[in-house]
This record gives structure tokens, C-alpha cells and sequence, in this order.
């Protein structure tokens, strides 16, 4: 799965999300949307220790 896949299911989940539980959502779009845009399509199969070198 690519954050592009997740990224769509978490924006439909949201709209039926309790409200107690948006500000959790939210962070966790926020989360996906950066490593989108820092290039890392694949967070589980990417090795973060090598890339901070």
C-alpha cells in the first residue's frame, strides 16, 4: 500500500470519525502527507537508518 491509497481512506474515515478522535486523525494525515512530499512512498518497507546518513 502507498501513502497515496492510505492518505484517500483516512480523508473518508474522517468524515465518520468521532470528534473526539479527529485531532489523532488529523496528525496521523499530517504524518503521511510529509513523507509523500519528503519522496518516501513506502514507509514500512523504507530503512529510515539509512536515510539519515
Amino acid at each position: 500500500m502507498t501513502n497515496e491509497k492510505a492518505l484517500k481512506a483516512l480523508r473518508q474515515i474522517k468524515t465518520y470519525c468521532a470528534a473526539t478522535q479527529l485531532e489523532e486523525l488529523d496528525y496521523v494525515i499530517e504524518v503521511l502527507e510529509k513523507l509523500e512530499k519528503d519522496g518516501i512512498k513506502e514507509p514500512l518497507a523504507t530503512d529510515f537508518k539509512s536515510l539519515s546518513k
